[in-house]
């Protein structure tokens, strides 16, 4: 479906949306860089991070990073300086930056299943999935099957397509009306994707709050500790649990499904440039929010942070720490 508004017409005007988005990706690319960067530092430095789950909330940050280090850095630039990269380039670029998103996503499905599997089965169960060479297969299977869906687009899209009529603004090609809908195929796959990798979130993350409130064991979900033999009354916990559940999927979907949805509705109806530019904008946010998201209530990240910030040798967790922080690092794989 085409838009009836010529090209010209759409690129007049749209200066401050121009400054808006530029300002935006200058911002997230400084915000998500340093905050990924610390956090793969962190877990890279302090042997009691490397655990299964840190692996992945470290896959996430790998792809998150080179978004927020890369891509939104030379869009930036693009944006507002108005140069133009050559076709093959921008395709170049499309194609990783959908990579890079993908993997992302999907590291989000595998930090909540690793979860799932760690406090609703056996200990058995969980050793066993998640010995160190499945979970090194997980990691790349995650890398791999997005490039293997992205490889058919790459090699049927012509270095002289360009989709956008107003390439100084650089909204990205999955926004919506700009893109006819016989070359959706990545706006049709990132709907695809974010679904179903909200589909998985809530499903394991419901099952695990579900899981602990009939329980003794209390189990902080973004902490991913699991402290035993608790009283049962322990009011104060499960509303914090709660909480940790709410922040997690809150922060997935409010960045994620306004942007699906434009882009779905976008392939059939023109939308208003603000809806698309703001919920694109939303979408991106999550790149910068993912190592908060994990790691703000962590005990075992905040000692090493402050570990890091006073310049003093990292103690053993097990020196002075509470016993909910202990059991996850002996337990871990």
């Amino acid at each position: 479906m085409t838009n009836s508004t010529s090209p010209s017409n759409l690129c007049e005007g749209h200066s401050g949306t121009r400054v808006l988005v530029a300002t935006a990706y200058c911002l997230f690319s400084i915000a998500g860089t340093l905050a990924n960067i610390l956090v793969i530092y962190l877990v890279c430095s302090f042997k009691k991070l490397q655990t299964t789950s840190n692996a992945f909330i470290v896959n996430g940050c790998v792809s998150d990073l080179l978004v927020c280090a890369f891509w939104m850095t030379q869009e930036a630039v693009f944006i507002s300086t108005g140069w133009a990269e050559t076709p093959s380039y921008r395709v170049f670029m499309e194609g990783v930056f959908f990579l890079w998103m993908t993997v992302s996503l999907l590291s989000h499905s595998l930090i909540a299943l690793n979860r799932y599997v760690r406090i609703t089965k056996l200990p058995t169960a969980y050793h066993t999935i998640y010995q160190k060479r499945n979970t090194e297969w997980m990691i790349a299977m995650a890398w791999v099957l997005p490039l293997a869906f992205l490889l058919p687009w790459l090699f049927g899209k012509t270095a002289t397509e360009n989709h956008s009529p107003c390439p100084q603004l650089r909204l990205y090609v999955f926004l919506g009306s700009e893109v006819p809908l016989a070359s959706s195929y990545p706006a049709i796959l990132t709907v695809i994707t974010v679904l179903s990798q909200t589909a998985v979130l809530l499903h394991c993350y419901f099952r695990i709050f579900r899981k602990v409130q009939v329980s003794l064991k209390r189990v902080s979900v973004l902490n991913f500790q699991v402290v035993h033999n608790l009283p049962c009354s322990c009011p104060r916990k499960e509303k914090h649990l709660g909480l940790y559940v709410l922040i997690v999927c809150c922060v997935f979907t409010l960045t994620t499904e306004p942007f699906t949805w434009s882009v779905l509705f976008g392939l059939f109806w023109p939308l208003p440039r603000g809806l698309r530019t703001g919920s694109w904008l939303l979408f991106c946010l999550l790149f910068v929010l993912n190592p908060f998201v994990y790691t703000w209530k962590n005990e075992e990240f905040r000692r090493s942070l402050r570990a890091v910030i006073g310049g003093e040798p990292w103690k053993s967790a097990g020196e002075g720490a509470d016993p909910a922080v202990q059991t996850v690092s002996q337990n871990e794989p």
